[in-house]
């Protein structure tokens, strides 16, 4: 069978919701006209995990293990078996994995490229095989975090290219956004949508206006807000430290399961072993506490030296609900600062703070919101529909999409758009999420890109409306230096770089600025956001023998 009738110039495009804790892909169905999850392995939510292993034909090289088979070998093979790598992209420390003794050391993107390397070879295989499309996957539509800083896109796409996608097919989109489409597809009317997102990692809130337009939906943002600290993984870990908490009674304190260093008679593997059987304890009973009022968790043994330790408790819904949690975890003490006495309340609390700010930025109200629509894993517990019932005053939308489901199938849906664009269909307006400016004398902020802003399908160009100016005589270079405001005030004048949700995304030198005295020489700024919202930014000496830089903000991190 043929491509369907499909214009292949620019390949076949997969839908990819890359997780935290889960990964789903999802592809455009061209005969039905519907997004189609695909199944890797035999399920629809693939675990985002991969284990290494010695390959037994050469033992000078590794062999991989993913998904579902790498998340059940941690609890055996916690030192080479890497899980929740999204986490790791846009930091700068490198992952390092012990395969029979022996180190290796690798960066968050290349372990993002093997999990989308093959999620793309099984997405292949299913196409072939069950849709009958010839050719393989050789571009994809990726949804990132509405409030993933520039690092994280360009390590995103990097992995993307390393896993085999053509790097000029390569598109990141919003989650929110991809939601978004999930839910429009089946409107028939205006709304005002509010999507919250409750992932594995992290937490995003989005309001979007949805218009029919010649029966088609017309989706435009109107504000997203998120925090990237925030997410599932931090739900569990309120039912881990209450598994932890008796784990201590048990022992009298006298272990410490997270300080691979303590002289207390477990040794390094033995604790990493326990570390992830207590993690996949936490994240089942989360699940079961979801539907039912009651679960048992049961380990036994959880240890063995120095002495056999038996985990077998009972957790009631209400008691998740109240405890708050004591013990950092393994966290860093800025993460664990933040969660401390924390209970699933005030976590749900806090993705009601980031829902108020998308509001505030939105211009809208509880009232003026027509429709709430909840996303991931972590929004379908009890407790989150009780909240934004009370909120708003009515239920959530009960989608017949899986919440897990949603975004992938979103970004589907926009390689829909890529690969056919003259078909009619859902259409986005991309917008632009946060101011973003340079830092200038007295370290004040010039916004030069306001947040809301329309951004055209070849992207959006804004120059600086006010000329920067040298400082000093006979200066040969200038710093540039672009923040972006993550929480603008209502008065946005007379900003500080270092107020409050300030973030400095890049700084780089403008050289070879021809000498003068003070303020005679300008240097004009110029902007380029792109509809995955990564920037570029371009800043020129107006004399005639003046220099030129252009950066991409994302590669000053390397």
């Amino acid at each position: 069978m043929g491509t369907l009738g499909l214009d292949m110039e620019r390949g076949l495009f997969l839908g990819i919701d890359f997780g935290t804790t889960n990964s789903v892909v999802s592809v455009f169905n061209f005969r039905d006209g519907q997004a189609e999850t695909i199944p890797i392995d035999g399920g629809n939510i693939f675990p985002t995990a991969v284990q290494f292993e010695t390959d037994p034909e050469d033992s000078a090289k590794l062999s991989r293990v993913f998904g579902v088979q790498a998340k059940e070998a941690a609890i055996i093979y916690p030192q080479s078996t890497v899980l929740s790598v999204k986490r790791c992209l846009g930091g700068d420390e490198k992952i390092e994995i012990t395969v029979d003794e022996q180190s290796h050391t690798f960066t968050p993107e290349q372990i993002t490229g093997e999990i989308l390397g093959y999620l793309k070879q099984k997405a292949d295989e299913y196409a072939q095989e069950e849709l009958g499309i010839t050719g393989e996957f050789s571009g994809c539509v990726i949804t990132v975090p509405a409030n993933s800083t520039d690092k994280q896109k360009r390590m995103t796409k990097a992995a993307a290219v390393f896993a085999g996608f053509d790097e000029e097919n390569v598109y990141l989109r919003l989650e929110p956004a991809a939601a978004a489409i999930s839910y429009a597809v089946n409107e028939t009317s205006d709304k005002i949508v509010l999507i919250y997102d409750f992932g594995g990692g992290t937490f995003d809130a989005c309001v979007l206006q949805i218009q029919m337009r010649d029966g088609e939906p017309s989706i435009s943002i109107l504000s997203t807000f998120g925090d990237n600290n925030l997410g599932g993984n931090d739900v569990d870990k309120i039912i881990l430290d209450m598994i932890y908490e008796e784990f201590k009674k048990l022992t009298g304190g006298e272990i410490d399961l997270f300080d691979d260093d303590a002289d207390d008679g477990v040794s390094r593997r033995q604790k990493k072993v326990a570390l992830v059987r207590l993690a996949q304890a936490a994240t089942l009973a989360k699940e079961r506490l979801s539907q039912a009022k009651t679960t048992k968790v049961v380990m036994a043994p959880l240890i063995q030296e120095p002495k056999i330790v038996n985990i077998n408790m009972e957790i009631t819904r209400e008691d998740f609900i109240q405890h708050r949690r004591s013990n950092p975890l393994g966290d860093l003490q800025e993460i664990y600062e933040k969660f401390r006495d924390k209970n699933l309340a005030d976590l749900i609390d806090e993705t009601l703070k980031c829902v108020d700010q998308s509001l505030f930025a939105s211009s809208m109200t509880e009232r003026q919101i027509d429709e709430i629509f909840l996303v991931g894993g972590s929004s379908s517990l009890l407790l989150v529909s009780e909240k934004i019932q009370e909120k708003f005053g009515k239920e959530p939308f009960k989608s017949k999409i899986s919440p897990a489901l949603s975004i992938s199938q979103g970004a589907a849906y926009y390689c829909n758009m890529i690969m056919m664009p003259t078909v009619k269909g859902p259409v986005v307006h991309e917008k632009t999420i946060h101011p973003l400016g340079l830092e200038i004398a007295g370290r004040r902020f010039l916004e030069i890109v306001m947040r809301g802003l329309d951004i055209p399908k070849d992207g959006l160009t804004v120059e600086s409306s006010e000329l920067l100016t040298t400082s000093f005589d006979n200066v040969s270079s200038m710093a540039i230096v672009v923040y972006e405001n993550t929480a603008p005030q209502e008065d946005g004048k007379n900003v500080s770089v270092t107020q409050e949700g300030m973030k400095r995304l890049a700084g780089t030198s403008l050289r070879g600025i021809p000498q003068g005295p003070k303020g005679k020489e300008k240097v004009k700024v110029i902007f380029h956001v792109g509809q995955d919202n990564m920037l570029k930014v371009k800043a020129q000496s107006m004399s005639a023998d003046g220099a030129l830089t252009e950066l991409s903000v994302d590669e000053l991190y390397e």
